[in-house]
């Protein structure tokens, strides 16, 4: 790690920052242009939907890749690289003369925050103290959940005054402000790099990146597909086939994929666990909500945008102030109240969720339960899932917790997706309330494991590398 001063290390943080709500903007803005794109083009949806999953599907499936390059290469390195090619990306979906090649530049984008995702929370760690750490956690996980708050606005302004390429011309434009912010600074942040001069495994990343990858294809697409059609069934066969045959590989490497030593770090472990739970949950709040108001309550875009705001918005609020919350409770205390006011806020919805059209007295009462749950979850477990891992495997050990949350959003999404059908309108209610009870179940269940599993006392570090 280069030694940087504080302001320094607070100005690659707030870099960082940048780079993660670029993140949100990608799939948020585009799922609100996706109208415009499939009138513009007029294809058929089933091919148009690629320029929105296949943007997911490479990023989960590259995630446990960027994680290994960060570690390998450099933070900082990767988190450039990363940033440019997103930049290329957005800047092939501006120009994109057909179909084709907005779905590629889209894939280039997945790629991209696949890489410079976990580069950028290894780069900002590598530069503050170990006492700093859950507060710039907090700052950091921050970004995803404000730039889910402004986005869907910013995006229907920008669709109001201008074409949907302006959509990923200002996402190009963002990278290009990180990369120069990188560069203005002339910092090089690298994590301690005690692989470089090892051997790279060629046929065990590509294994592992396209058995994660057919998961994810299977999964995202199986609501479009059918989950018995021969399309899904061959996606979710081809990712258990390909499973072992990484597993053999990577179990041998001086510097696996998915390093599973870093499961005996309890504190890791755990918050892995808990956060499939949560990652679960929260997938809800982008499925459930826009559809009801626009099914239910007949929403404008706009209206829908502006009425869920305060829930990524004040999640990323109290995500800022979780370092105060982990040093006054402890990261177990801390997910105690957090998963409880997330079964509640679902339980709310339970009893409170209706057809008549009272945003303030119905909604904004649980979607601020939301928002605070959110924020009291998401950032404390990153921070403690990273807590007592070594600096050197920081990239691969934030890798493996942001594919598992991102796999289970997608899982969430798919399970909601079957559980509410293609009912609308008012009929679409019993369904919804259905969903918020299997919502609430978990929600209490990933209580149970926090207190019941989590460790109390935090244990020395113990991880060792080959």
């Amino acid at each position: 790690m280069k030694t940087v001063n504080k302001y320094s290390a607070w100005f690659i943080l707030a870099t960082a920052v940048i780079a993660m709500i670029l993140l949100p903007a990608a799939l948020t803005g585009t799922t609100i242009a996706f109208p415009e794109i499939e009138q513009y083009f007029s294809s058929n949806r089933a091919t148009l939907s690629w320029i929105l999953s296949g943007y997911s599907i490479t990023t989960a499936a590259f995630t446990l890749l960027g994680g290994q390059l960060s570690d390998r290469l450099g933070a900082t390195a990767m988190f450039v690289r990363g940033i440019f090619l997103f930049l290329v990306g957005a800047v092939a979906c501006t120009f994109a003369p057909n179909v084709g090649i907005l779905i590629m530049g889209r894939t280039l984008q997945g790629v991209g925050a696949a890489i410079f995702a976990p580069a950028s929370l290894a780069m900002v760690l590598g530069v503050f103290p170990q006492s700093k750490h859950a507060l710039t956690i907090g700052i950091w996980a921050a970004a995803v959940p404000i730039g889910s708050a402004l986005s869907p606005t910013i995006a229907s302004f920008i669709l109001e005054i201008a074409d949907w390429r302006w959509m990923f011309a200002i996402q190009g434009l963002g990278a290009i402000l990180v990369i120069a912010a990188i560069l203005l600074l002339g910092q090089t942040i690298r994590v301690k790099k005690s692989f470089e001069n090892k051997s790279v495994d060629y046929w065990g990343i590509p294994i592992g990146s396209a058995s994660i990858g057919f998961l994810a294809l299977g999964i995202v697409q199986g609501p479009r597909w059918g989950w018995t059609s021969w399309e899904t069934i061959l996606a979710f066969a081809a990712s258990v086939l390909l499973f072992p045959l990484f597993i053999y590989r990577n179990k041998d490497q001086v510097m696996p994929l998915v390093d599973f030593k870093l499961f005996s770090i309890p504190t890791f472990t755990t918050a892995n666990i808990v956060s499939l739970g949560v990652s679960l949950v929260g997938s809800s709040v982008w499925l459930l909500w826009p559809i009801h108001l626009a099914s239910v309550w007949e929403y404008s875009q706009i209206q829908i945008g502006l009425a869920i705001t305060p829930t990524p918005l004040l999640a990323g609020i109290v995500s800022i102030g979780t370092g105060w919350w982990v040093q006054t409770y402890g990261y177990r205390g801390t997910l105690l109240i957090g998963t409880v006011i997330l079964a509640l806020a679902n339980t709310w919805f339970i009893f409170f969720y209706g057809a008549d059209v009272h945003y303030w007295g119905r909604m904004f009462p649980g979607l601020v339960l939301y928002g605070l749950a959110m924020g009291l979850t998401f950032a404390p477990l990153n921070s403690a899932a990273l807590a007592d891992v070594p600096e050197n495997v920081y990239g691969r050990a934030n890798a493996t917790f942001l594919t598992g949350r991102a796999i289970c959003s997608a899982i969430g999404i798919a399970i909601l997706v079957a559980i509410i059908g293609d009912s609308t309108g008012i009929e679409a209610l019993p369904a919804f309330r259905k969903a918020f009870i299997f919502l609430a179940g978990l929600s209490t269940v990933s209580f149970c494991i926090v207190a019941s599993i989590w460790p109390k006392t935090p244990k020395p570090q113990t991880f060792i590398e080959n």
